[in-house]
Protein backbone atom coordinates (compact mmCIF):
# COMPACT_ATOMS: atom_id res chain seq x y z
CA UNK A 1 0.00 0.00 0.00
CA UNK A 2 2.95 2.08 -0.12
CA UNK A 3 2.40 3.67 -3.90
CA UNK A 4 -1.58 3.61 -3.74
CA UNK A 5 -2.55 6.36 -5.28
CA UNK A 6 1.17 6.91 -6.79
CA UNK A 7 1.94 7.17 -10.71
CA UNK A 8 3.95 4.64 -12.12
CA UNK A 9 6.55 7.14 -13.77
CA UNK A 10 7.68 10.67 -12.22
CA UNK A 11 5.43 13.18 -13.64
CA UNK A 12 7.61 15.45 -16.43
CA UNK A 13 8.11 19.48 -15.37
CA UNK A 14 6.02 21.55 -18.11
CA UNK A 15 6.22 24.29 -20.12
CA UNK A 16 3.22 25.62 -18.75
CA UNK A 17 0.10 27.71 -19.89
CA UNK A 18 0.88 31.44 -19.08
CA UNK A 19 3.68 33.72 -20.37
CA UNK A 20 4.90 37.84 -19.65
CA UNK A 21 5.87 39.65 -22.38
CA UNK A 22 7.81 42.96 -21.95
CA UNK A 23 6.13 45.33 -24.67
CA UNK A 24 7.87 48.90 -23.40
CA UNK A 25 5.60 51.50 -24.48
CA UNK A 26 3.05 50.13 -26.58
CA UNK A 27 1.40 50.68 -30.11
CA UNK A 28 -1.86 52.28 -31.03
CA UNK A 29 -3.33 49.00 -31.97
CA UNK A 30 -2.33 46.92 -28.92
CA UNK A 31 -3.43 49.58 -26.85
CA UNK A 32 -6.94 49.81 -28.58
CA UNK A 33 -7.34 45.89 -28.26
CA UNK A 34 -6.36 46.35 -24.59
CA UNK A 35 -8.83 48.80 -23.55
CA UNK A 36 -11.76 47.48 -26.07
CA UNK A 37 -13.82 47.00 -23.13
CA UNK A 38 -13.55 49.57 -20.85
CA UNK A 39 -15.99 52.54 -20.90
CA UNK A 40 -13.25 55.24 -20.46
CA UNK A 41 -10.96 53.73 -22.86
CA UNK A 42 -9.90 57.28 -24.18
CA UNK A 43 -8.89 59.08 -21.04
CA UNK A 44 -7.07 56.00 -20.28
CA UNK A 45 -5.47 55.81 -24.20
CA UNK A 46 -4.71 59.35 -23.86
CA UNK A 47 -2.70 59.06 -20.32
CA UNK A 48 -0.90 56.37 -20.93
CA UNK A 49 0.28 57.77 -24.84
CA UNK A 50 1.31 61.48 -23.14
CA UNK A 51 2.78 60.15 -19.78
CA UNK A 52 4.96 57.24 -21.77
CA UNK A 53 3.81 54.33 -19.46
CA UNK A 54 5.59 50.87 -20.29
CA UNK A 55 3.84 48.03 -20.37
CA UNK A 56 3.55 44.74 -19.03
CA UNK A 57 1.12 42.03 -20.74
CA UNK A 58 0.26 38.66 -19.17
CA UNK A 59 -1.12 36.07 -22.02
CA UNK A 60 -1.59 32.39 -22.71
CA UNK A 61 1.67 30.51 -23.93
CA UNK A 62 2.87 30.85 -27.60
CA UNK A 63 1.25 34.26 -27.79
CA UNK A 64 -2.10 33.43 -27.71
CA UNK A 65 -4.78 35.67 -26.15
CA UNK A 66 -3.95 38.78 -24.04
CA UNK A 67 -5.01 37.69 -20.28
CA UNK A 68 -3.80 41.03 -18.82
CA UNK A 69 -1.93 43.98 -18.73
CA UNK A 70 -0.31 46.28 -15.86
CA UNK A 71 1.17 49.87 -17.23
CA UNK A 72 3.88 51.14 -15.18
CA UNK A 73 6.58 53.50 -14.86
CA UNK A 74 10.06 53.57 -13.20
CA UNK A 75 10.44 57.22 -11.25
CA UNK A 76 13.39 59.15 -9.66
CA UNK A 77 12.50 61.68 -7.06
CA UNK A 78 12.84 64.41 -8.96
CA UNK A 79 10.61 63.22 -11.20
CA UNK A 80 7.40 62.49 -8.91
CA UNK A 81 5.77 66.10 -9.17
CA UNK A 82 5.67 65.47 -12.78
CA UNK A 83 3.88 62.10 -12.45
CA UNK A 84 1.66 63.06 -9.26
CA UNK A 85 0.80 66.88 -10.80
CA UNK A 86 1.03 67.85 -6.88
CA UNK A 87 4.04 69.33 -5.08
CA UNK A 88 2.46 68.18 -1.69
CA UNK A 89 1.79 64.98 -2.35
CA UNK A 90 5.29 64.72 -4.27
CA UNK A 91 6.90 65.87 -1.34
CA UNK A 92 5.08 63.52 1.03
CA UNK A 93 6.19 60.30 -1.35
CA UNK A 94 9.59 61.71 -1.61
CA UNK A 95 10.06 61.67 2.25
CA UNK A 96 8.30 58.02 2.64
CA UNK A 97 10.48 56.21 -0.34
CA UNK A 98 14.09 57.96 -0.57
CA UNK A 99 14.68 56.40 -3.43
CA UNK A 100 13.58 55.30 -7.28
CA UNK A 101 9.61 54.99 -7.02
CA UNK A 102 7.60 52.43 -9.16
CA UNK A 103 4.37 54.10 -10.04
CA UNK A 104 1.44 51.32 -11.37
CA UNK A 105 -1.11 53.40 -13.77
CA UNK A 106 -3.18 50.66 -14.68
CA UNK A 107 -3.85 47.41 -13.91
CA UNK A 108 -6.68 45.04 -15.72
CA UNK A 109 -7.62 41.48 -16.12
CA UNK A 110 -9.86 39.31 -18.03
CA UNK A 111 -12.17 37.70 -15.31
CA UNK A 112 -12.31 33.73 -17.09
CA UNK A 113 -10.22 31.87 -14.91
CA UNK A 114 -11.81 30.99 -11.14
CA UNK A 115 -8.57 29.76 -9.96
CA UNK A 116 -6.06 31.61 -10.87
CA UNK A 117 -5.54 35.42 -9.98
CA UNK A 118 -4.00 37.04 -12.71
CA UNK A 119 -4.11 40.36 -10.80
CA UNK A 120 -1.54 39.28 -8.46
CA UNK A 121 0.22 37.09 -11.09
CA UNK A 122 1.03 40.37 -12.49
CA UNK A 123 1.44 42.73 -10.14
CA UNK A 124 3.92 40.67 -8.21
CA UNK A 125 5.90 39.57 -11.66
CA UNK A 126 6.59 43.87 -12.21
CA UNK A 127 7.27 44.15 -8.12
CA UNK A 128 10.10 41.51 -8.44
CA UNK A 129 11.38 43.41 -11.82
CA UNK A 130 11.34 47.06 -9.74
CA UNK A 131 13.48 45.20 -7.03
CA UNK A 132 16.02 43.62 -8.91
CA UNK A 133 16.14 47.36 -10.85
CA UNK A 134 16.84 48.86 -7.64
CA UNK A 135 12.95 50.51 -7.16
CA UNK A 136 12.44 51.06 -3.19
CA UNK A 137 8.65 52.32 -2.80
CA UNK A 138 5.98 51.56 -5.33
CA UNK A 139 2.93 53.81 -5.85
CA UNK A 140 -0.41 52.70 -7.24
CA UNK A 141 -1.88 55.75 -8.69
CA UNK A 142 -4.34 54.67 -11.41
CA UNK A 143 -5.10 56.78 -14.54
CA UNK A 144 -8.72 56.81 -14.28
CA UNK A 145 -8.71 57.23 -10.41
CA UNK A 146 -10.88 53.83 -10.05
CA UNK A 147 -10.16 51.08 -7.96
CA UNK A 148 -12.80 48.34 -7.73
CA UNK A 149 -13.49 45.86 -4.77
CA UNK A 150 -11.10 43.30 -6.52
CA UNK A 151 -8.12 45.36 -7.15
CA UNK A 152 -8.69 47.27 -3.94
CA UNK A 153 -8.33 43.28 -2.53
CA UNK A 154 -5.17 42.53 -4.03
CA UNK A 155 -3.42 45.72 -3.44
CA UNK A 156 -4.32 44.81 0.86
CA UNK A 157 -2.94 41.34 0.16
CA UNK A 158 0.50 42.80 -1.27
CA UNK A 159 1.18 45.31 1.38
CA UNK A 160 -0.36 48.62 -0.09
CA UNK A 161 -1.98 50.85 2.05
CA UNK A 162 -4.16 54.10 1.17
CA UNK A 163 -1.81 57.04 2.88
CA UNK A 164 -3.63 59.74 1.30
CA UNK A 165 -7.11 60.50 2.91
CA UNK A 166 -9.57 60.90 0.06
CA UNK A 167 -7.34 59.98 -2.61
CA UNK A 168 -7.41 56.61 -4.49
CA UNK A 169 -3.64 56.25 -4.21
CA UNK A 170 -1.92 53.13 -2.55
CA UNK A 171 1.53 52.88 -1.58
CA UNK A 172 4.04 50.23 -0.39
CA UNK A 173 7.52 50.30 1.36
CA UNK A 174 10.05 47.87 -0.90
CA UNK A 175 13.02 48.67 0.92
CA UNK A 176 12.79 45.07 3.08
CA UNK A 177 10.01 43.11 1.51
CA UNK A 178 8.36 39.30 2.38
CA UNK A 179 7.98 36.76 0.23
CA UNK A 180 5.53 34.26 -0.10
CA UNK A 181 6.12 31.30 -2.05
CA UNK A 182 2.71 30.19 -3.11
CA UNK A 183 3.24 26.09 -3.57
CA UNK A 184 0.23 24.99 -2.02
CA UNK A 185 -1.48 23.24 -5.22
CA UNK A 186 2.24 21.09 -5.57
CA UNK A 187 1.59 19.41 -2.37
CA UNK A 188 -2.14 17.70 -3.08
CA UNK A 189 -1.99 14.21 -4.91
CA UNK A 190 -3.37 14.14 -8.58
CA UNK A 191 -6.45 13.80 -9.10
CA UNK A 192 -7.37 15.93 -6.40
CA UNK A 193 -4.83 18.61 -7.22
CA UNK A 194 -7.14 19.16 -10.55
CA UNK A 195 -10.54 19.13 -9.01
CA UNK A 196 -12.38 22.80 -9.01
CA UNK A 197 -13.76 22.13 -5.02
CA UNK A 198 -9.72 21.76 -3.86
CA UNK A 199 -8.66 24.51 -6.06
CA UNK A 200 -11.60 26.74 -4.57
CA UNK A 201 -10.65 26.10 -1.12
CA UNK A 202 -7.23 26.35 -2.06
CA UNK A 203 -7.71 29.81 -3.31
CA UNK A 204 -9.40 30.95 0.02
CA UNK A 205 -6.63 29.81 2.16
CA UNK A 206 -4.31 31.30 -0.14
CA UNK A 207 -5.97 34.81 -0.23
CA UNK A 208 -6.65 34.53 4.07
CA UNK A 209 -2.58 34.15 4.52
CA UNK A 210 -1.95 36.94 1.97
CA UNK A 211 -3.78 39.23 4.61
CA UNK A 212 -2.76 37.80 7.37
CA UNK A 213 0.88 38.18 6.40
CA UNK A 214 0.36 41.37 5.09
CA UNK A 215 -0.68 42.61 8.87
CA UNK A 216 2.81 40.99 10.31
CA UNK A 217 4.79 44.81 8.75
CA UNK A 218 1.74 47.09 7.76
CA UNK A 219 2.80 48.96 4.53
CA UNK A 220 5.82 46.97 3.55
CA UNK A 221 5.59 44.62 0.55
CA UNK A 222 4.42 40.83 0.73
CA UNK A 223 5.88 39.87 -2.79
CA UNK A 224 3.54 36.66 -3.39
CA UNK A 225 6.09 34.41 -6.39
CA UNK A 226 3.70 31.77 -7.37
CA UNK A 227 5.40 27.85 -8.24
CA UNK A 228 3.68 26.80 -11.07
CA UNK A 229 5.69 30.25 -12.43
CA UNK A 230 9.49 29.42 -11.08
CA UNK A 231 9.24 25.64 -12.25
CA UNK A 232 8.31 27.05 -15.78
CA UNK A 233 11.16 29.54 -15.17
CA UNK A 234 13.65 26.90 -13.87
CA UNK A 235 12.70 24.53 -16.67
CA UNK A 236 13.84 27.19 -19.54
CA UNK A 237 16.81 28.11 -17.63
CA UNK A 238 17.75 23.81 -17.42
CA UNK A 239 16.99 23.46 -20.75
CA UNK A 240 19.09 26.77 -22.09
CA UNK A 241 22.14 25.44 -19.97
CA UNK A 242 21.79 22.21 -21.42
CA UNK A 243 21.20 23.54 -25.17
CA UNK A 244 18.06 21.10 -25.62
CA UNK A 245 14.46 21.65 -26.37
CA UNK A 246 12.14 22.51 -23.09
CA UNK A 247 9.51 20.05 -24.72
CA UNK A 248 10.01 16.04 -24.83
CA UNK A 249 11.68 15.12 -28.18
CA UNK A 250 11.32 11.60 -30.04
CA UNK A 251 13.92 10.17 -30.16
CA UNK A 252 14.98 11.41 -27.00
CA UNK A 253 18.75 13.23 -27.15
CA UNK A 254 19.97 14.08 -23.45
CA UNK A 255 21.91 16.98 -22.23
CA UNK A 256 25.52 17.18 -20.97
CA UNK A 257 24.44 18.82 -17.56
CA UNK A 258 22.36 16.75 -15.00
CA UNK A 259 19.85 18.37 -13.00
CA UNK A 260 19.95 17.39 -9.20
CA UNK A 261 17.48 18.98 -7.24
CA UNK A 262 18.70 19.03 -3.50
CA UNK A 263 15.32 20.96 -2.01
CA UNK A 264 11.39 20.65 -1.94
CA UNK A 265 11.53 22.10 -5.32
CA UNK A 266 11.19 19.82 -8.55
CA UNK A 267 11.40 16.96 -6.23
CA UNK A 268 9.64 13.90 -7.76
CA UNK A 269 9.64 15.59 -10.81
CA UNK A 270 11.77 15.44 -14.25
CA UNK A 271 13.14 17.59 -16.61
CA UNK A 272 12.69 17.14 -20.30
CA UNK A 273 15.62 15.91 -22.51
CA UNK A 274 17.74 15.83 -19.08
CA UNK A 275 19.08 13.52 -16.72
CA UNK A 276 17.52 14.23 -13.24
CA UNK A 277 17.97 12.86 -9.98
CA UNK A 278 16.84 14.22 -6.54
CA UNK A 279 19.31 14.32 -3.52
CA UNK A 280 16.95 13.94 -0.79
CA UNK A 281 17.39 15.66 2.12
CA UNK A 282 15.06 16.64 4.95
CA UNK A 283 15.85 19.37 7.84
CA UNK A 284 15.16 17.86 11.09
CA UNK A 285 14.71 19.82 14.27
CA UNK A 286 15.24 18.70 17.98
CA UNK A 287 11.92 18.11 19.63
CA UNK A 288 12.56 21.37 21.80
CA UNK A 289 13.06 23.10 17.99
CA UNK A 290 16.74 24.96 19.62
CA UNK A 291 18.66 23.00 16.42
CA UNK A 292 17.70 21.68 13.37
CA UNK A 293 20.45 19.55 10.97
CA UNK A 294 20.76 18.12 7.52
CA UNK A 295 19.78 14.42 7.32
CA UNK A 296 18.57 12.35 4.64
CA UNK A 297 15.39 11.97 3.63
CA UNK A 298 13.71 8.92 6.18
CA UNK A 299 13.86 5.62 4.15
CA UNK A 300 16.89 7.19 1.79
CA UNK A 301 20.29 6.27 1.80
CA UNK A 302 23.17 8.77 3.61
CA UNK A 303 24.01 12.31 1.60
CA UNK A 304 27.16 10.88 1.09
CA UNK A 305 26.18 7.88 -0.23
CA UNK A 306 23.41 9.93 -2.99
CA UNK A 307 26.27 12.37 -3.79
CA UNK A 308 28.52 9.67 -4.68
CA UNK A 309 25.86 8.06 -6.91
CA UNK A 310 25.54 11.80 -8.47
CA UNK A 311 29.10 11.72 -9.46
CA UNK A 312 28.79 7.83 -10.93
CA UNK A 313 27.12 9.88 -14.07
CA UNK A 314 29.85 11.79 -15.11
CA UNK A 315 28.42 14.43 -15.92
CA UNK A 316 28.66 18.26 -14.42
CA UNK A 317 25.70 19.38 -12.33
CA UNK A 318 23.19 21.79 -12.06
CA UNK A 319 22.28 21.91 -8.29
CA UNK A 320 18.16 23.16 -7.90
CA UNK A 321 16.94 24.80 -4.94
CA UNK A 322 13.73 26.95 -3.86
CA UNK A 323 15.77 29.29 -2.40
CA UNK A 324 19.33 30.80 -1.49
CA UNK A 325 19.05 33.59 1.62
CA UNK A 326 20.42 31.83 5.15
CA UNK A 327 22.08 28.40 2.20
CA UNK A 328 21.40 26.01 5.01
CA UNK A 329 20.98 23.19 2.44
CA UNK A 330 24.31 24.01 0.58
CA UNK A 331 26.18 25.00 3.62
CA UNK A 332 25.70 21.02 4.15
CA UNK A 333 25.94 19.80 0.57
CA UNK A 334 28.94 21.91 -0.39
CA UNK A 335 31.39 19.87 1.42
CA UNK A 336 30.76 16.43 0.39
CA UNK A 337 30.34 17.64 -3.28
CA UNK A 338 33.48 19.16 -2.75
CA UNK A 339 35.20 15.87 -1.39
CA UNK A 340 33.44 13.54 -4.20
CA UNK A 341 34.43 16.04 -6.67
CA UNK A 342 31.17 16.53 -8.48
CA UNK A 343 31.28 18.93 -11.13
CA UNK A 344 28.85 22.08 -10.36
CA UNK A 345 27.62 23.67 -13.86
CA UNK A 346 25.18 26.19 -11.55
CA UNK A 347 23.43 26.34 -8.57
CA UNK A 348 19.81 27.12 -9.61
CA UNK A 349 17.45 28.77 -7.22
CA UNK A 350 13.91 30.29 -7.51
CA UNK A 351 14.78 32.91 -5.36
CA UNK A 352 18.29 34.56 -4.39
CA UNK A 353 18.50 37.19 -2.00
CA UNK A 354 21.39 39.78 -1.79
CA UNK A 355 22.92 37.60 1.20
CA UNK A 356 22.15 34.77 -0.79
CA UNK A 357 24.83 35.77 -3.45
CA UNK A 358 27.19 36.92 -1.17
CA UNK A 359 27.24 33.67 0.46
CA UNK A 360 27.50 31.79 -3.45
CA UNK A 361 30.33 34.10 -4.08
CA UNK A 362 32.26 33.59 -0.71
CA UNK A 363 32.01 29.82 -1.51
CA UNK A 364 32.99 30.24 -4.73
CA UNK A 365 30.04 28.56 -6.56
CA UNK A 366 28.20 29.64 -10.04
CA UNK A 367 24.54 31.00 -8.93
CA UNK A 368 21.78 31.62 -11.14
CA UNK A 369 17.70 32.64 -10.15
CA UNK A 370 14.47 32.92 -11.16
CA UNK A 371 13.74 36.29 -9.46
CA UNK A 372 16.84 38.48 -7.56
CA UNK A 373 16.14 40.01 -4.62
CA UNK A 374 18.68 42.08 -2.94
CA UNK A 375 17.00 42.97 0.31
CA UNK A 376 14.72 40.19 1.91
CA UNK A 377 13.18 40.73 5.49
CA UNK A 378 11.40 37.48 5.71
CA UNK A 379 10.25 34.41 3.42
CA UNK A 380 7.41 31.84 4.10
CA UNK A 381 7.21 28.67 1.84
CA UNK A 382 3.12 28.63 1.79
CA UNK A 383 2.54 24.28 2.52
CA UNK A 384 5.18 24.28 5.48
CA UNK A 385 2.36 26.53 7.57
CA UNK A 386 -0.62 24.27 7.30
CA UNK A 387 -0.43 21.41 9.99
CA UNK A 388 -0.81 18.00 7.74
CA UNK A 389 -0.09 19.24 4.91
CA UNK A 390 3.60 20.31 5.10
CA UNK A 391 6.24 21.68 7.69
CA UNK A 392 9.25 20.96 8.78
CA UNK A 393 10.32 16.98 10.28
CA UNK A 394 10.93 16.49 13.85
CA UNK A 395 13.26 13.81 15.57
CA UNK A 396 11.62 11.61 17.05
CA UNK A 397 12.26 7.37 17.55
CA UNK A 398 9.11 6.49 15.79
CA UNK A 399 5.75 8.06 13.79
CA UNK A 400 2.99 8.81 15.39
CA UNK A 401 1.25 7.54 12.94
CA UNK A 402 2.62 4.50 10.32
CA UNK A 403 3.37 6.59 6.98
CA UNK A 404 3.27 10.59 8.53
CA UNK A 405 6.37 12.00 10.12
CA UNK A 406 6.52 13.83 13.34
CA UNK A 407 6.48 17.48 12.04
CA UNK A 408 6.56 21.35 12.81
CA UNK A 409 4.29 24.27 11.83
CA UNK A 410 6.26 27.42 13.10
CA UNK A 411 2.64 29.08 14.31
CA UNK A 412 0.88 29.24 17.34
CA UNK A 413 -0.17 26.74 19.19
CA UNK A 414 2.66 24.24 18.07
CA UNK A 415 5.64 26.70 18.02
CA UNK A 416 6.27 30.45 18.78
CA UNK A 417 6.93 32.23 15.48
CA UNK A 418 10.31 33.77 15.48
CA UNK A 419 10.29 36.36 12.90
CA UNK A 420 13.66 38.63 11.63
CA UNK A 421 12.16 41.55 13.37
CA UNK A 422 9.26 41.93 15.94
CA UNK A 423 5.71 41.63 15.24
CA UNK A 424 2.31 42.39 16.82
CA UNK A 425 1.11 40.00 19.20
CA UNK A 426 -2.23 40.25 17.78
CA UNK A 427 -0.93 40.05 14.07
CA UNK A 428 1.20 36.88 15.21
CA UNK A 429 -2.24 35.27 16.30
CA UNK A 430 -4.25 36.06 13.45
CA UNK A 431 -1.40 34.69 11.51
CA UNK A 432 -1.84 31.00 13.00
CA UNK A 433 -5.48 31.34 12.76
CA UNK A 434 -5.36 32.15 9.25
CA UNK A 435 -2.78 29.04 9.05
CA UNK A 436 -5.71 26.53 10.86
CA UNK A 437 -8.67 27.76 9.45
CA UNK A 438 -6.99 27.07 5.96
CA UNK A 439 -5.96 23.92 6.65
CA UNK A 440 -9.06 23.18 8.15
CA UNK A 441 -10.91 24.19 5.01
CA UNK A 442 -8.65 22.38 2.68
CA UNK A 443 -8.62 19.06 4.59
CA UNK A 444 -12.07 18.88 4.73
CA UNK A 445 -12.57 19.38 0.82
CA UNK A 446 -9.53 16.54 0.43
CA UNK A 447 -12.10 14.23 2.76
CA UNK A 448 -15.53 15.60 0.96
CA UNK A 449 -13.75 14.65 -2.60
CA UNK A 450 -11.71 11.50 -1.93
CA UNK A 451 -15.17 9.98 -0.19
CA UNK A 452 -16.74 10.76 -3.50
CA UNK A 453 -13.95 9.70 -5.76
CA UNK A 454 -13.01 6.44 -3.61
CA UNK A 455 -16.25 5.62 -1.57
CA UNK A 456 -14.10 5.88 1.50
CA UNK A 457 -12.99 7.92 4.33
CA UNK A 458 -10.09 9.61 4.38
CA UNK A 459 -8.64 9.11 7.67
CA UNK A 460 -5.18 9.81 8.67
CA UNK A 461 -3.88 6.18 7.73
CA UNK A 462 -4.94 7.44 4.18
CA UNK A 463 -3.79 10.60 4.19
CA UNK A 464 -0.68 10.30 1.99
CA UNK A 465 -3.60 9.13 -0.85
CA UNK A 466 -4.49 12.81 -0.92
CA UNK A 467 -1.38 14.87 0.52
CA UNK A 468 1.60 14.05 -0.99
CA UNK A 469 4.30 14.19 2.17
CA UNK A 470 2.12 14.77 4.97
CA UNK A 471 3.41 15.43 8.30
CA UNK A 472 1.62 14.78 11.44
CA UNK A 473 2.00 17.59 14.35
CA UNK A 474 4.41 16.78 17.32
CA UNK A 475 2.89 16.34 20.40
CA UNK A 476 5.72 14.27 22.66
CA UNK A 477 5.96 10.84 23.49
CA UNK A 478 2.61 10.76 25.51
CA UNK A 479 -0.34 11.81 23.22
CA UNK A 480 -1.42 9.69 20.30
CA UNK A 481 -2.88 10.28 16.73
CA UNK A 482 -5.77 7.61 16.12
CA UNK A 483 -5.23 6.56 12.52
CA UNK A 484 -8.67 6.13 11.76
CA UNK A 485 -9.56 9.52 12.99
CA UNK A 486 -9.28 12.05 10.33
CA UNK A 487 -6.98 14.97 10.10
CA UNK A 488 -9.74 17.28 10.46
CA UNK A 489 -10.96 16.03 13.50
CA UNK A 490 -7.50 17.03 15.05
CA UNK A 491 -7.09 20.47 13.60
CA UNK A 492 -11.13 21.19 15.28
CA UNK A 493 -8.77 20.80 18.65
CA UNK A 494 -5.78 22.72 17.16
CA UNK A 495 -8.04 25.89 16.25
CA UNK A 496 -9.84 25.43 20.05
CA UNK A 497 -6.44 25.18 21.38
CA UNK A 498 -5.09 28.51 19.78
CA UNK A 499 -8.54 30.14 20.56
CA UNK A 500 -7.89 29.85 24.33
CA UNK A 501 -5.09 31.27 24.35
CA UNK A 502 -6.25 34.78 22.94
CA UNK A 503 -9.26 35.30 25.39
Amino acid sequence: GLYLRDSQEKPMLGTGDLEFQWVGQPDPILMDSLTAGLSDRGPVCAAVFDRGDWMLLLRQAGQGEILGYIAYRSLSTSQLFAALGDTELANRVRLRAAGNTLLITALSVVESERFKDYRQLLLCELLARALEEDCVYAVFCPHDRKVDDKLEDVLIRTGFLVREEGQPIWETDMHAPATLIQNLETTIQDPLSRNPRVLAAIRRSHQSLQRALARLYPGSLLLTLSADIIHQRLLEKITAYNNVPAVPTTPRVLGENMCVPYGKLLRGKTVPNTVTKTIHTDRVYSPDLSESVMEPFPYYAPISSQIRTIKSFDRPVILVDDLMHPGFRFKALDPILRREGVPIRMVLVGVLSGYGKDLMDHWERPVDSVYFLPTLRQWFIEATLYPFIGGNTVRRSSSPVPGLLPGINHILPYASPVYQEPCAREAVFQLSKACLEGALDIIRTLEQEYRILYGRNLTLARLPEAVILPLCPDKGTCLHYDPTLSASVYLENDLEQLLRQNQ
